[in-house]
C-alpha cells in the first residue's frame, strides 16, 4: 500500500485519543454539548450539508420554546415575546434605534428582499463570483437578469480591489458574505472596514452577510456595527440559524441606516414579519443568554481542527476556515458525493461553475466527523 494509505490508517488509530481531547466540560448554558443528541445515532443520513449547529440551542432557549408551545394559536404580537420586542432587544444589544432593525424569515427572506429593493436594473447589484448567492439567483428569476459577479482572487478570497473597480453610478448594492460561504474565508477587518468607508454612500449600500460571524474569534471580527454607528450605509445581515442552533425556527435580521431599512421593508408584504411565535421567544432568550455561543465556538473549533488534521494527513487540499464548514478540493466531486451517500452521509454541495473540483463539508459532532473521516480514508482516488 502507498504511504498515503499508511498515513490514513495511522490517523484513524489516533481518532479515539483526539476525540477524547475534544470533549468540553459540562456548562450551565450548553444543552446537547453535554452529550451528543440521541438523534445523531445514525438512523438516517447525516446532515453535513447545511452548516447547522448539530448540538441544538441552549437549555434556556429550549425552555422558552417549550413554554411557548401553548401559544402557537396566537400571532407573534401583543405579548411578552413579540416581533417588536425582538427588534427592541436587538436594537438595545447593538446600541442603535429600533427603526434600524429589520426582521426576516431567516436571513434568506432578507436576501430575497434585497433583490426587489436594489435589483431592478441590470448590474445594479455586485456579488462575488462564488458565494451564498440567494440575492443574485432571485434577481435572475424576478427581473430576468443576472447580477454583476466579480471573480474571487487567486487565494479564493473575495476580491475587494476588483469590486471597487466594478462599482459604477449604476451600482446600488454591493453584497458579500463574510466569512464567505462556501469558502470559509474571512476578510481582514481593516481591509473590509476601509472598503466600506470608501464605497458605502447615499446611492450605494454595502450589504455584509454575517451568518457565521459568531463562529469567528471576536478579536478577528470587523466592527461592522461601529461603521453603522458612524452613519456609513452598510447593511449587516445576521441569523439565529447557525451558531444559536435555531435553523428550524427561521429567524434572521438586518441592521442598517433607517432609510435603507425602510427601503427594504417596503418590499415586505406581511404585517410584522413572517416569524413565528416560538421563533421570536427563542431568539429573544438566545440574545439574553449569549454565553452559549462561546461554548459552541470552542467545540466547533476543536472538532474542525480534528478534521483539518485528518485532511492534511490524507493529502487533501482545503481552505483555512473560520466557520463550521470546510471547502475541500477533490478529484471527482460526483464520485465523492456518491461514496458519501453510501456511507449514510447526505450529499454535500460542490462542483460550482468555475470551481468544479471543490466541495463543502459541514462540521458536525465528533462522532459524525469520525464517520466522515473514515469514509474519506477509503477514497484513495480522491486527491487530484
Amino acid at each position: 500500500m502507498n504511504n498515503q494509505g499508511v498515513h490514513r490508517r495511522k490517523f484513524l488509530q489516533m481518532g479515539g485519543t483526539i476525540a477524547a481531547a475534544c470533549t468540553i466540560a459540562p456548562s450551565l448554558y450548553g444543552s446537547a454539548l453535554l452529550a451528543e443528541p440521541e438523534a445523531l445515532i445514525i438512523k438516517e443520513k447525516m446532515r453535513l450539508f447545511s452548516n447547522e449547529n448539530p448540538y441544538g440551542p441552549s437549555k434556556k432557549v429550549l425552555e422558552s420554546i417549550t413554554n411557548q408551545m401553548t401559544r402557537v394559536n396566537r400571532y407573534a404580537s401583543f405579548h411578552q415575546y413579540d416581533t417588536n420586542t425582538l427588534r427592541e432587544t436587538l436594537a438595545q444589544r447593538y446600541s442603535i434605534d429600533t427603526n434600524q432593525v429589520l426582521l426576516g424569515h431567516g436571513s434568506f427572506e432578507i436576501l430575497c428582499m434585497l433583490t426587489r429593493a436594489f435589483g431592478q436594473r441590470k448590474n445594479s447589484i455586485i456579488i462575488p463570483g462564488l458565494t451564498f448567492n440567494v440575492t443574485g439567483r432571485f434577481a435572475d428569476k424576478v427581473f430576468d437578469h443576472k447580477c454583476l459577479q466579480v471573480p474571487l482572487d487567486d487565494a479564493m478570497q473575495i476580491d475587494l480591489e476588483a469590486t471597487k473597480k466594478a462599482v459604477t453610478k449604476e451600482t446600488q448594492l454591493v453584497y458579500f458574505c463574510n466569512p464567505n460561504n462556501p469558502t470559509g474565508r474571512l476578510l481582514p477587518a481593516k481591509t473590509l472596514e476601509d472598503f466600506c468607508k470608501e464605497i458605502a454612500s447615499s446611492t450605494c449600500t454595502v450589504a455584509i452577510d454575517e451568518a457565521y460571524i459568531d463562529l469567528v474569534d471576536p478579536a478577528a471580527r470587523p466592527d461592522t456595527v461601529e461603521l453603522l454607528t458612524e452613519k456609513y450605509n452598510v447593511l449587516i445581515i445576521r441569523t439565529f440559524s447557525k451558531a444559536y442552533g435555531l435553523a428550524g425556527l427561521r429567524v434572521g435580521y438586518a441592521l442598517g441606516l433607517p432609510a435603507t431599512i425602510e427601503r427594504i421593508r417596503s418590499q415586505h408584504y406581511s404585517f410584522g414579519g413572517l416569524i413565528n411565535t416560538v421563533g421570536v421567544a427563542a431568539a429573544i432568550t438566545a440574545i439574553q443568554h449569549n454565553a452559549y455561543i462561546d461554548i459552541y465556538r470552542k467545540q466547533n473549533n476543536e472538532v474542525r481542527s480534528y478534521v483539518e488534521k485528518a485532511l492534511k494527513e490524507f493529502g487533501i487540499p482545503f481552505l483555512p476556515s473560520t466557520t463550521n464548514f470546510l471547502l475541500m478540493r477533490v478529484k471527482d466531486v460526483d464520485r465523492y458525493k456518491t461514496e458519501l451517500k453510501t456511507a449514510q452521509i447526505s450529499p454535500v454541495p460542490g462542483g460550482w461553475p468555475n470551481y468544479s473540483d471543490w466541495a463543502r463539508i459541514s462540521i458536525g459532532t465528533q462522532s459524525e466527523m469520525d464517520i466522515f473521516i473514515n469514509a474519506v480514508s477509503k477514497m484513495d482516488w480522491l486527491v487530484r
